[in-house]
């Protein structure tokens, strides 16, 4: 299981952001992944300026999948001008969570 974080602009209207997200769990879908979970943070401030931005917009998605999924999801990220960071990790369950 992974989890991928990414931060897109701020300025992109609610209706653009969720067109976003729903691109980002196609991809996923798309790639012989599965999604197990979604939580939106919304807008926050930046630790350090991106691209001239002092806030971004948060989204963590859990998701399974092969690995080679993930060089694909870096790939289309890289080119999306609306994505300003992101990171996938490999998911460490809660302590006392059922695996």
């Amino acid at each position: 299981m992974y989890d991928l974080l990414y931060i897109s602009k701020p300025e992109l209207e609610d209706a653009a952001q969720k067109e976003l997200l729903e691109k980002v769990k196609t991809l996923i879908e798309s790639g012989g992944g599965k999604i197990t979970n979604t939580d939106i943070w919304g807008k926050r401030e930046l630790a350090s300026l991106i691209d001239k931005h002092t806030q971004g917009y948060y989204v963590l998605l859990q998701f399974e999948g092969p690995g080679t999924l993930n060089r694909e999801i870096e790939n289309r990220f890289k080119i999306n001008e609306n994505i300003l960071r992101h990171m996938i990790t490999i998911a460490v369950p809660k302590a006392g969570a059922k695996v």
